[in-house]
């Protein structure tokens, strides 16, 4: 019976996760970040499961409730609950140290969800008794994400972390988490309702019981299923042979243990309704991730960033350091402190786009440069000046002096007269600052990064704005230098009224 017993848990185990690796596919196809990680983690837990139904007999119930597919599965229904998801299991450092993975990055880059599965109880006791052998309650874990959050800003503003407790939290743990401005999803249960001793002794076997129960939390999954070939089934560390089926042991900071857990219905504990994320308007970069509505303006009023193609880039290691979290003090920022953005920084790429005739009502041309002629079928099917409009309404814009020299001395080239009139007026709206090289001694020259630009960028980041570009080959090498750089990005465009007289009109 037992037999029996393992191969019906493990089916539906199987015809489970093959529900959720559809809507991995689907943030896969969206661009989301991580997401074919976690497809390849869902898959080698379903080929363990296959194998041991290949085996027969030697399947034991034991081998399916050790499966992680419902942490996994539950990681899966988070994100796509969650608005504007941008990346799954993403690693973050500070300063190279120590690694903090993020289960689930929503709302364009500024909300850090930590999904936890685990019993409450066991969770409510590991926090009443301040953590034990090594293993940190979640109040402690959840310090080390509010300090990385601050070293990895996204547009000037701290990531907003929340905890995803898909089978409930403790009154107690949650009241403590929220002191620390954590968000908490979940059902709050009452502390009264555990039936806890008034004390809990070192040997407490209501603890060693209820860890028998305990679930996989994301951690343990982020944390240690990292192998260097994601594409085999080693990818969960799976130790198999001809008698035993045995998932490897693995811990984590809040003490998870590899046990029975069930797809958790994040519907009956959410109130977030999907979003799909739009296409980006920039360059396809796999290394740029396409942040919509990341300035957290969500009103009718001023303007609406939602359709933009706003950009901004993460870590991409996923390795582990043995570094102290606690090496790193400072208080936390909470969202009252940190001002707004108002300001809009203009590359050179950005003022071409904007006064060029293809952008002005003179799209319909085929060219004899191939390259303009692509330009121009785009701009008829996605106008820039329209999404360079939208960006710039409700701020302020600027410029530095090396951007705008620069601009005007393209523009008295190879401009059309139309074009000149055009780029004048652009300058008289702008806020002529001087150039700010505040890059200098992080990101070195060369290749895509040439002065000029790291000048350009400089100056946005001096002055907190975000820098409208289409210019991405900086903003990838400068991210492999470890700067990231809050960007809007637009389609490019050249000037092209010269040109027209040479074109063929449509």
């Amino acid at each position: 019976m037992n037999g029996v017993r393992a191969r019906e848990l493990a089916l539906n185990r199987i015809n489970e996760a093959k529900d959720k690796l559809d809507q991995v596919y689907d943030l896969e196809k969206n661009g989301v970040n991580g997401a074919n990680k976690l497809r390849k983690r869902i898959q080698a837990e379903i080929n363990f499961l296959n194998r041991g139904l290949r085996k027969g007999s030697e399947l034991k119930e034991q081998h399916v409730q050790c499966s992680n597919l419902g942490q996994l599965g539950a990681l899966a229904s988070v994100a796509v609950a969650t608005p504007n998801t941008t990346g799954l299991l993403q690693t973050f450092c500070i300063k190279g140290m120590e690694k903090i993975v993020v289960d689930v990055v929503g709302e364009g880059g500024k909300q850090w969800i930590k999904v936890i599965l685990r019993n409450p109880k066991a969770l409510h006791m590991l926090f009443i008794s301040g953590g034990r052998n090594g293993v940190k309650p979640l109040d402690e874990v959840a310090d080390g994400f509010l300090i990385c959050a601050q070293h990895h800003p996204v547009f000037y503003s701290v990531p907003k972390i929340v905890f995803w407790f898909c089978s409930g939290v403790s009154e107690g743990l949650a009241k403590s988490l929220q002191e620390k401005s954590v968000e908490i999803k979940g059902k709050i249960i009452p502390d009264h309702e555990f039936e806890l001793p008034d004390y809990l002794g070192k040997d407490s076997e209501t603890e060693s019981e209820d860890s028998e129960t305990e679930s996989d939390d994301s951690e343990t999954e982020s944390e240690d299923f990292e192998t260097d070939s994601e594409d085999s089934d080693s990818e969960s560390e799976y130790l198999c042979d001809k008698k035993h089926f045995v998932n490897e042991s693995i811990s984590c900071t809040d003490g998870s243990a590899a046990v029975e857990v069930k797809f958790a219905s994040v519907d009956t504990i959410c109130d977030h309704k999907l979003i799909q994320q739009s296409d980006s308007e920039s360059d396809d970069s796999p290394e740029i991730i396409n942040v919509i509505a990341a300035l957290g303006n969500t009103s009718d009023k001023g303007p609406s960033k939602s359709k933009s193609g706003i950009h901004y880039q993460v870590d991409k290691a996923d390795v582990q350091s043995s570094a102290s979290i606690t090496d790193f003090q400072g208080s936390y920022v909470t969202e009252e402190e940190e001002a707004p953005i108002n300001k809009a920084n203009l590359d050179v790429t950005a003022m071409i786009a904007y006064v060029t005739a293809t952008t002005n009502g003179s799209a319909g041309f085929i060219f004899k440069d191939k390259y303009l002629t692509e330009q121009a079928m785009c701009e008829r099917k996605d106008p820039v000046k329209k999404t360079l409009d939208g960006y710039f309404k409700g701020l302020e814009l600027i410029a530095c002096q090396e951007a705008v020299n620069h601009f005007l001395e393209i523009v008295d080239t190879i401009g059309g007269k139309s074009e000149k009139a055009r780029a004048k007026e652009l300058v008289s709206r702008l806020n002529v600052v001087p150039g700010e090289d505040c890059f200098k001694d992080k990101v070195r020259l060369g290749g895509r990064v040439r002065e000029l630009s790291r000048i350009i960028f400089g100056t946005g980041h001096y002055h907190r704005a975000l820098t409208i570009t289409s210019n991405g080959g900086f903003v990838r090498s400068a991210e492999h230098q470890g700067v990231k750089v809050a960007v809007l990005y637009h389609k490019p465009r050249a000037l092209t009224e010269a040109k027209e007289p040479t074109a063929t009109p449509l």
